[in-house]
């Protein structure tokens, strides 16, 4: 027996592939209408056996013998054969569902990973880039697309891509005209070895160096709600996208999907409760007629401190939030401390120095709001630690708390109270700095005055305050 060449696979395998043994003891003297394989004939092989490695019903390959010579293979010998193709089969089999089994727990222990990345985003705007740029990682991608349709209209918004001119991203783009359009209304992935050399509407300019590309659905509750696309820079050492590659973007988007979903309803949840305690902060403002329109004046001065203090924009915008919000705990004060006419008891302070920490526990549950909760907290703190609810000293006192409490000072100097008449302009800023070090922050004092006199000046130039 001269064993087989090495590019058995290519001939003698899948012609002779098959659920029963092929044994031509002279392959001369078979009828020209019997296939044989191209090896056989090129080589001058004059006798070929062939077995099946058969498994539970399914072949997975084949054992194929040549002989120079022509030869009839005993009963011993086949059995032999028989033997050996089904113990190789049996190996064969265990190894390949080993490594099915290996690859379905590196998929399994991905995906996971996509989720638990996925789960510390807040909202739609955080899983975006962790979805691409995770899915590009896993993938040896050199683009990524993803792309949400809208509610009411025919078209897609591309939410994040890596790949594109930077305009792309958050534009609106037509739903027609594109592989994108195919995936969506199919719900189904396409893959491509040449997507840049297919037709393409201009919004996809940026991917037209893409060569292998596959488009997956977003899809949430079995229903389509984007698309996801990767793609490869196209270039002859560059491989396209496997099967496998595609189920695995498939997975990743649906988790995607459903990530999006669930963000979105706590975005809505928490945005209604947002309106809800942003209604009660307003009533606040109205059931205390002497402060009507309070909290949007502090808003506008604390806002405009923050900036004078070179503050981050998330910053800002909490301070501006916990201006808004920070006497929101007085909804738990009875009118009759609110709106008492002569300075309270002792009794009564304890009742009314509870709101900032009431403030606190309604700004609690809202996820965005977590950091504002601090500030109506901490908005009656003192620089020298006489403040309260916790005695907080300097700058233990979160800064947008601080400037809450001058923007605060302030307000209460010059509006008209129940046990107070309205004091200057003049006179209040001479009171926080005469405070500043003990009461308040010296730092913000300056700040706070710095951006009072502006709005003092544009006043009597006759601008309104910005």
């Amino acid at each position: 027996m001269d064993g087989a060449k090495p590019d058995v696979l290519e001939v003698s395998g899948r012609a002779l592939v098959g659920p029963t043994s092929v044994l031509y003891p002279d392959v001369q003297a078979l009828s020209p209408a019997v296939a044989v394989p191209r090896l056989t004939q090129s080589e001058g092989y004059r006798a070929l056996a062939n077995w099946p490695l058969a498994h539970e019903g399914a072949v997975l390959g084949c054992v194929a013998c040549y002989y120079d010579a022509p030869r009839t293979l005993s009963a011993p010998e086949q059995e032999a054969f028989q033997a050996l193709s089904e113990e190789a089969a049996f190996a064969l089999n265990n190894v390949r569902a080993r490594e099915a089994q290996m690859l379905r727990a590196a998929d399994l222990e991905v995906l996971f990973e996509v989720t638990r990345r996925l789960r510390t985003a807040r909202n739609p705007r955080e899983i975006y880039p962790i979805l691409v740029e995770h899915a590009m990682e896993l993938l040896h991608a050199d683009t990524g697309v993803l792309s949400l349709l809208d509610d009411e209209r025919p078209e897609f918004e591309c939410v994040f891509a890596v790949g594109l001119p930077p305009e792309v991203r958050g534009s609106t783009l037509p739903f027609s005209g594109s592989p994108f359009e195919r995936v969506a209304q199919t719900g189904t992935t396409f893959h491509t070895s040449n997507f840049g050399g297919d037709p393409l509407p201009i919004w996809l300019n940026g991917l037209r160096a893409v060569g292998p590309a596959v488009i997956a659905p977003v899809r949430s509750e079995q229903a389509t709600i984007g698309v996801f696309c990767l793609g490869r820079k196209r270039g002859s050492d560059v491989a396209p996208f496997t099967e496998k590659e595609a189920r695995l973007l498939e997975g990743i988007a649906e988790i995607g999907g459903n990530a999006i979903r669930r963000a979105r309803l706590f975005e809505n949840l928490e945005q209604s409760y947002i309106q809800m305690v942003v209604s009660l902060a307003r009533t606040m403002d109205a059931r205390d007629t002497y402060t009507s329109g309070h909290s949007e004046r502090i808003s506008q001065w604390a806002e405009g401190v923050a900036r004078e203090l070179g503050c981050g924009e998330g910053e800002i915008q909490d301070i501006r939030w916990g201006a808004l919000l920070h006497d929101i705990g007085k909804i738990g004060v009875p009118d009759a401390i609110l709106r008492k006419p002569s300075q309270l008891t002792g009794q009564e302070w304890v009742i009314m120095r509870k709101h900032p920490v009431i403030g606190e526990e309604i700004l609690v549950p809202i996820g965005r709001m977590r950091g504002v909760a601090g500030l109506v907290r901490h908005h009656q703190e003192m620089w020298d630690g006489s403040g309260y609810p916790d005695g907080l000293k300097g700058e233990e006192i979160p800064l947008g708390a601080r400037i809450l409490s001058v923007c605060d000072a302030y307000s209460a100097i010059t509006d008209d109270r129940p046990y107070k008449k309205a004091r200057t302009h003049l006179e209040a800023v001479t009171e926080l700095r005469r405070c500043a070090g003990t009461q308040f922050d010296p730092r913000v004092v300056e700040a706070f005055c710095t951006i009072i006199e502006r709005q003092q000046e544009r006043e009597k130039a006759g601008q309104r305050p910005q």
